[in-house]
C-alpha cells in the first residue's frame, strides 16, 4: 500500500569533469598530435625559410669574415639522427642514437637507399637554438659583428614571436577548451598583441643593457693614467655583486620567453609586463614541476619526431623510386636548379616539426604551471573580442510641443420665466 504522505524527492545528479581532473602529462602527450598537422608544419617551414633569407641579408650587409650568411638550424650536420626501423639486423634500430654526433649522410643515387636518416631536434635543442644564438655576439665584439648579430637576433625575435604566438594561440584553445581556433581570429588576436610579445623579450634585455652601462663607464675610467685602474677596480667591487641580479634578469627571457608568449595570447588583456611577470613567477616558483614537464616534453618530442621522420621519408622515397622508374635520372639529380628544392623538402618539414612541437609543448607546460601556481583551470582562456559591441539604443526625437487646448465653456443656462 502506497503511503500518500511520501513525497517524490529528486536526487541531484552528480557529474565529474574528467578533463579538469586529467593528469598534467596528458596535455603534453596531446601536443604531439597538434604539432604534426600539415598547417602547423607548413607555417614553421615557411618561417624557417624566411629566417634563412633574413640571415642571408644580414650576411651580405654585415657578416664578418669568419661567419657565413647561413643559419645552422637547417645545416645537415646539426640534425638529430633518427632510429632506423624495419631492419634485418636488430642492432641497427639504435644506430641513429649512437651516431648522433656524426655527420649525416645524404641519400645517393645508388640502389641502396637510406630511408630514415634524421629526425627533428628535441624540445631542449630547439630552446638552445633560440637562446644561444645571441651569445655568439659576445665572442670578440666588433662593430660589424655586433651589427650582424643584432640584426639576426631582432629578426628571430620579431618573426618567431608572431609564429610562436599563432601556434600557442591555436594550441591553448585546443588543449584547454577542446576547440579549434579559426585562423582569421587567431591571426587577428596575435597581431593585436604582437608588440607585447616582442617587448616581453626585449624589456628584460634592455634592462640588462642599462645595467651594463655602469661597468662600461668604469672600463673607460680605467684608461686614465696613473689612478684610473685603481679607482675603477675599487668601484667594480660593489658592481661585481650585481652579477646575481643581472643573471636573474637575463634568465627571465632565456628561460621564460616561450611561457611569456603563451601568457600574452592566453590571458585576458595581457601585455608585455603581465607575460614577463607570469613567466618569471612560474619558472622560479615551480622549478621542479617545470623540470619534470621539460623531461616529458623532451622524450615525447623525440618520439613524435621519429614518427614524422619515418612518415615523411617513406612517402618521399616511394615517390622518389616511382619517378626514377620512369626517368633516366633520379629525382633531385636532374642537373636543374630545382634539385636542391627536392632534396630539402624532407629535411625542412622534419625540422619544422621540432619548432612546432616546441611551441605546442610550451603551451601545455604553461597551462600546467598556471594551474599549479594560480589554481586556474585549463579551460580558462581569453576568447577575445570576437563579438561586436551592441550599439546604443536610438533616442527618439523630441516630441513636438502640444497645442494649447482652450477649456470648453459651459453653455449658458436657460432662463426660465418667473
Amino acid at each position: 500500500m502506497n503511503d500518500s504522505s511520501a513525497k517524490n524527492v529528486a536526487v541531484p545528479k552528480v557529474t565529474v569533469d574528467w578533463y579538469r581532473s586529467t593528469p598534467w602529462w596528458r596535455l603534453l602527450s596531446h601536443s604531439v598530435s597538434i604539432s604534426w598537422r600539415a598547417s602547423h608544419l607548413a607555417l614553421c617551414a615557411a618561417a624557417l625559410l624566411v629566417t634563412q633569407a633574413l640571415v642571408g641579408i644580414s650576411g651580405i650587409l654585415f657578416a664578418p669574415e669568419e661567419h657565413s650568411a647561413t643559419i645552422s638550424w637547417l645545416a645537415p650536420e646539426n640534425r638529430t639522427p633518427a632510429m632506423l626501423p624495419w631492419s634485418v639486423d636488430p642492432s641497427r634500430w639504435i644506430e641513429g642514437f649512437e651516431n648522433r654526433n656524426q655527420e649525416v649522410q645524404q641519400p645517393t643515387t645508388s640502389t641502396r637507399l637510406q630511408w630514415f636518416y634524421h629526425s627533428p631536434d628535441s624540445f631542449l635543442n630547439i630552446w638552445r637554438r633560440y637562446t644561444s644564438y645571441p651569445f655568439h655576439a659576445f665572442d670578440g665584439i666588433t662593430l660589424r659583428k655586433s651589427a650582424y648579430f643584432l640584426w639576426n637576433t631582432l629578426s628571430i625575435i620579431i618573426l618567431w614571436s608572431l609564429v610562436g604566438g599563432i601556434l600557442a594561440r591555436r594550441s591553448v584553445q585546443e588543449l584547454g577548451m577542446h576547440i579549434t581556433s579559426p585562423w582569421p581570429s587567431t591571426l587577428g588576436l596575435v597581431v593585436s598583441r604582437w608588440r607585447s610579445i616582442i617587448w616581453s623579450v626585449l624589456m628584460p634585455l634592455s634592462l640588462v643593457g642599462l645595467l651594463c652601462l655602469l661597468p662600461l663607464l668604469l672600463g673607460w675610467i680605467s684608461r686614465i693614467p696613473w689612478i684610473g685602474q685603481s679607482v675603477s677596480l675599487a668601484l667594480m667591487l660593489p658592481v661585481a655583486l650585481m652579477a646575481l641580479g643581472v643573471g636573474w634578469v637575463v634568465a627571465i627571457p632565456l628561460l621564460g620567453f616561450s611561457l611569456s608568449t603563451v601568457s600574452i595570447v592566453t590571458e585576458k588583456q595581457a601585455d608585455a609586463f603581465d607575460g614577463m611577470s607570469r613567466a618569471s613567477a612560474y619558472v622560479f616558483q615551480r622549478p621542479t614541476t617545470l623540470f619534470l614537464a621539460v623531461i616529458v616534453a623532451e622524450w615525447l618530442g623525440h618520439f613524435g619526431g621519429s614518427i614524422v621522420s619515418i612518415v615523411l621519408n617513406t612517402g618521399y622515397n616511394l615517390i622518389f623510386q616511382a619517378f626514377s622508374l620512369g626517368s633516366s635520372h633520379p629525382l633531385g639529380f636532374m642537373g636543374s636548379w630545382l634539385d636542391g628544392c627536392f632534396q630539402g623538402i624532407v629535411p625542412l618539414l622534419v625540422t619544422a616539426f621540432g619548432f612546432s612541437f616546441f611551441w605546442t609543448a610550451s603551451t601545455a607546460i604553461y597551462l600546467v604551471l598556471r594551474r599549479d601556481v594560480d589554481r586556474a583551470e585549463f579551460d580558462l582562456v581569453d576568447m577575445g573580442s570576437s563579438v561586436l559591441p551592441k550599439p546604443l539604443p536610438k533616442i527618439s526625437q523630441a516630441p513636438e510641443p502640444a497645442t494649447k487646448v482652450e477649456p470648453a465653456t459651459e453653455p449658458p443656462k436657460s432662463q426660465t420665466g418667473e
